[in-house]
């Protein structure tokens, strides 16, 4: 069945455990979902088709959706990558890279490199989500806190807020650090970015840019058309969302049920 064509929906996860909450589901719900897109008809593709859809306007099977989880979480190994083996699908896990490199204790687990290298051969790919930039930063005097990749932040050894060139210069070397070291660990894969908390601007893009990656994703719902690098994401990673619940929330984009909703005089979801 055909939804929709040369369009690309972006799903983003996070993590999975038995213990459901907030943005964490079941590996259940997440099996389910898997099941319900194949049920359906969806054709899921990896960032490689998506970097030439987006850059080059190649073509994409009808119905292409592609599967994202960020900060990578151990649990995508444990519990989604067996489930995407089953299915043959690809996904992108945005990395935030110290995790990796330097777990905290007494942290949620995350991936290791040994853990992203073999699930690379299986078509998974490991991207950019910042070294150390996914959190909340004081950005002036009063203690105001702000995502700390898109927001200049409070010196308080100098009272005063960052220039624009400090800015720049801090989320370079935070980019720049992250991305080459998936690069030495992981070798070849498409270069991508996945803002924390969906929280970007031009800056952040330019210096992204600069330092060679192509695509961008935000925390934004919507569907993608050709020629576009900067992707919108539907939030599948809910606790209350089943297999069919996805269907109904991927259905938005179906052009035809739109049309067949407004000819019969009904709302159409936003």
């Amino acid at each position: 069945m055909e939804h929709y064509r040369n369009r690309v929906l972006v799903l983003m996860y996070h993590h999975i455990d038995p213990h459901e909450s907030d943005m964490t589901i079941s590996p259940e719900r997440f099996a389910d979902h898997m099941n319900a897109l194949q049920r359906a008809g969806y054709h899921v593709i990896g960032l490689d088709k998506l970097l030439r859809f987006a850059l080059y306007g190649n073509p994409v099977p009808d119905n292409a959706v592609v599967i994202t989880f960020d900060d990578g979480y151990r649990s995508f190994y444990q519990y989604a990558y067996p489930r995407l083996k089953e299915h043959h699908y690809p996904a992108t896990n945005f990395i935030i890279v110290k995790s990796t490199d330097s777990p905290a204790p007494g942290s949620i687990p995350h991936l290791t490199w040994a853990e992203m290298m073999q699930m690379k051969k299986d078509g998974m790919t490991f991207c950019n989500h910042t070294y150390n930039l996914h959190g909340l930063a004081v950005v002036d005097a009063a203690g105001h806190r702000k995502p700390a990749l898109a927001h200049e932040i409070f010196l308080p050894d100098k009272g005063r807020t960052e220039t624009n060139r400090e800015y720049e210069e801090r989320i370079r070397r935070d980019l720049a650090l992250a991305q080459s070291r998936l690069d030495a660990e992981l070798g070849e894969q498409p270069k991508a970015l996945a803002f924390p908390f969906g929280a970007y601007n031009d800056t952040v893009i330019k210096v992204a840019e600069s330092l060679g990656i192509q695509l961008f994703f935000t925390v934004k719902p919507g569907i993608n058309p050709p020629h576009r690098t900067l992707f919108d994401r539907i939030d599948a990673g809910t606790p209350t969302l089943t297999g069919q619940g996805l269907l109904e929330v991927l259905s938005r984009y179906d052009p035809y049920r739109s049309e067949a909703l407004r000819s019969a005089g009904q709302p159409f979801p936003d």
